[in-house]
């Protein structure tokens, strides 16, 4: 642990870059309690990642990193009844380094949705089916039904019809796509172009099911684990699209937008006054008459006249 901090240091100070840990959770009942993935990067930070299961590595991770990284990430999603708490702990042992929070689950979401608009890019009108439709399974759901599919969903209780529902109570006015809960798997992949797996890790798409799907069909294996042995080699067989999510596709974006969040509110937004005359800038509601500006730095970079209600009035120049 301490030497993956001491690269990630090492590397962002020769790069002039930020350097972050970040502790990630999982649900997924067979990963170990502590386990060192891959680094990330991106233009502005390096990252050692971790991915645990107990509060003590939290403040084992904490203690060490704290004021040698510029900050810390943790997963705020309480993916287990101790990852519920480890915001909390955290935040109790680390003073110096800026803690942030992120939701792992929505950065799977996004590139999962991310990957399948690149290989399946026209899902309006096609059957996508979603094996394990829980946290993740239901964000995807909602995603592609929005996008015009016809979702079809599966779960191993009760809950799918109620989950469906739901989704489909939420789905904009005029989406073309639906989600439908079907308990059956058979039914569930028959003739689906896209099929994505997001149980827990565990195996349930195989030979028989890759043989139901639809030609050309895209296999996600989300949940890491989804697909067994028979079904990866029939989808070869077959010629299937088979790929397992990297979520590198979305993470440095998510992270990067966290700390471009930080630097808005920081240096962007905000309120100025000058020789009588206010400015407001960055979403800040401001009073009638205010000058509503792009930048709080910036007051020349005029947008227009606030009119008290968080609109705005159109500016019209002297010169």
């Amino acid at each position: 642990m301490k030497s993956g901090i001491d690269e990630c240091v090492r590397k962002a100070k020769e790069s002039n870059r930020l350097s972050i840990a970040i502790i990630g959770s999982t649900a997924k009942h067979d990963n170990p309690p502590f386990l060192r993935g891959p680094e990330r990067e991106s233009e502005r930070f390096v990252a050692c990642y971790y991915i645990i299961g107990q509060q003590k590595y939290v403040r084992d991770i904490c203690a060490y990193a704290d004021g040698k990284v510029d900050y810390i990430f943790i997963d705020a999603e309480a993916k287990t009844e101790e990852a519920g708490d480890f915001v909390a702990v955290a935040r109790g042992c680390a003073f110096l380094s800026g803690i942030k929070t992120f939701k792992g689950n929505d950065i799977t979401a996004l590139a999962c949705d991310l990957l399948i608009n690149e290989l399946a890019p026209m899902l309006a009108g096609r059957k996508v089916s979603i094996i394990g439709a829980g946290n993740l399974g239901s964000k995807l759901a909602l995603t592609f039904a929005e996008r015009g599919a016809c979702v079809h969903i599966n779960r191993r209780d009760d809950k799918g019809e109620l989950i469906a529902q739901a989704l489909n109570t939420i789905m904009p006015r005029h989406s073309h796509g639906r989600v439908y809960n079907e308990p059956d798997l058979s039914l569930c992949v028959k003739d689906a172009q896209v099929l994505v797996g997001f149980t827990q890790g565990f195996p349930v798409i195989g030979e028989a099911e890759v043989h139901l799907l639809a030609k050309q069909a895209v296999i996600v294996d989300g949940g890491i684990g989804t697909l067994k042995e028979d079904g990866i080699a029939a989808a070869r067989q077959r010629g299937l699209t088979v790929i397992r999510l990297d979520v590198r596709l979305a993470f440095s974006y998510v992270i990067d937008a966290i700390l471009n969040t930080e630097h808005f509110i920081k240096h962007v937004a905000g309120t100025a006054s000058i020789a009588g005359q206010n400015y407001v800038a960055g979403g800040v509601i401001g009073e009638q008459g205010d000058i509503v500006v792009a930048d709080i730095r910036k007051l020349t970079e005029i947008i227009g006249i606030a009119d008290g209600k968080g609109g705005l009035r159109p500016f019209h120049s002297n010169g």
